[in-house]
């Protein structure tokens, strides 16, 4: 009569858990004797275990018993389907059992468990999971109706501006202040955020556009780049080539399409001014810059013209790449930087393809010859940033994200 695999499938109410320990080794169906046994016309017919059973009053008695050296010790199950006061009367005789077989043995509840309410437990779990994942829907939802108004106004907001057409805001004409980024991506991600004095410089990183230059030179301008080496080398060319009055930057790493709204706040809050970067990076003004370069060719015009236009391809180098570009100006040599202008190797140009292919980490060319698109697409495809050499020729494709920089 015991069942140690399922539960019976009858419909129970109660399970009434008791241990049994038994002075002596003995098997389950023991157990199951001496409760039927013990307990047979104990209790009256109304509540006899086999008559219980058989009209589904209660369901089969589960028994688990493990041996513990001489002795044994077991979980009753018992899963009934009569009231409270039955069942507890069926659990208290239970009790009652003292031998199975020759052996002594005690039979002890543990505890009653009333399962429609540990299905109501699982039930009230289950609708707690339920509302949980049902808020989160309608919260998340909501975050995508409110993302999808952001970018249509944005959209709606977007202009091309000047000449060039410049990726910038519908407000940016009217604004006192406004705020210079990189690409289109920027423009969009700050005009979702409901900044519509935006303007960026179009992929532009050698030379910054005439419209954005002068419209730069009207009102107070924010420079905001990517914190990371492409846009240290955008925030060089602002500084050089106009005059920016802030600078702000995206945290360590990050760009500034993929900032959020309160890492953008903070950006442009902790904005610094143009002029103290500039020290820091050793960038003149360009109003002293156009200065000097003037005061040069003055004073060379008669005696020195071929030093004259030495110096002036020198000034079209951006900054950054002047020392390295000196240094082998005149020369056939090339000079491969990595990340962070260190020298990995100096080889001919007549080598530069192949060391290229063989040298790794190469991220800034700098030589004073020809830039083809042979070396261009060579370049692009190990990684490299920036090109810097005397002449370019016959460019018809720049990839995006390498700048090209020369002297002619």
């Amino acid at each position: 009569m015991a069942d140690n695999s399922r539960r019976d499938a009858f419909h129970h109410k109660y399970i009434a858990k008791l241990e049994v320990i038994v002075n002596g080794v003995v098997e389950t169906s023991d157990v199951i004797g001496a409760i039927f046994g013990q307990l047979e016309g104990l209790l009256g017919p109304e509540l006899e275990l086999k008559e219980l059973q058989r009209t589904g009053k209660i369901g089969r008695i589960n028994i688990r018993m493990r041996r513990e050296g001489d002795r044994s010790r077991g979980i009753v199950e018992l899963y009934s389907g009569l009231d409270k006061v039955r069942t507890a009367l069926l659990a208290a005789a239970m009790e009652t059992v003292d031998k199975v077989g020759p052996y002594p043995a005690k039979f002890k509840l543990i505890r009653i468990l009333d399962d429609r309410e540990e299905r109501r437990n699982e039930i009230a779990k289950r609708a707690a999971e339920i509302l949980k994942k049902w808020s989160v829907e309608r919260e998340d939802s909501f975050r995508k109706l409110i993302e999808f108004v952001q970018r249509e106004s944005a959209k709606s907001n977007f202009v091309l501006y000047g000449d060039e057409e410049l990726p910038a805001a519908r407000g940016i004409e009217d604004a006192e202040e406004i705020i210079v980024v990189e690409g289109r991506a920027d423009v969009m991600n700050l005009l979702k955020y409901g900044y519509d004095n935006v303007i960026a410089m179009g992929g532009a990183v050698e030379r910054v556009p005439k419209s954005l230059v002068k419209l730069i030179s009207e009102k107070e301008a924010i420079a905001f780049v990517d914190g990371d080496r492409g846009g240290e080398m955008v925030l060089r060319t602002l500084l050089e080539q106009t005059d920016i009055d802030y600078v702000a930057r995206a945290p360590e790493g990050k760009v500034v399409e993929e900032l959020t709204a309160k890492e953008i706040r903070r950006a442009l809050s902790s904005a610094v001014p143009a002029d103290e970067v500039r020290k820091e990076l050793g960038i003149s003004p360009p109003q002293e810059r156009r200065i000097m370069v003037v005061r040069s060719a003055a004073s060379h015009v008669s005696h020195q013209r071929h030093g004259r236009e030495e110096d002036e391809r020198l000034l079209r180098i951006p900054e950054i790449f002047r020392e390295q570009y000196a240094r082998i100006r005149g020369t056939d040599k090339v000079l491969l930087l990595d990340d962070n202008l260190s020298l990995i190797a100096e080889v001919s140009t007549s080598d530069l393809l192949n060391a290229l292919s063989e040298v790794g980490g190469v991220r800034y060319i700098v030589y004073d010859r020809i830039v083809t698109q042979r070396i261009v697409d060579k370049a692009y495809e190990v990684g490299v940033r920036a090109i810097v050499g005397g002449i370019a020729r016959d460019i018809v494709r720049r990839p995006i994200g390498m700048a090209i920089y020369t002297a002619q």
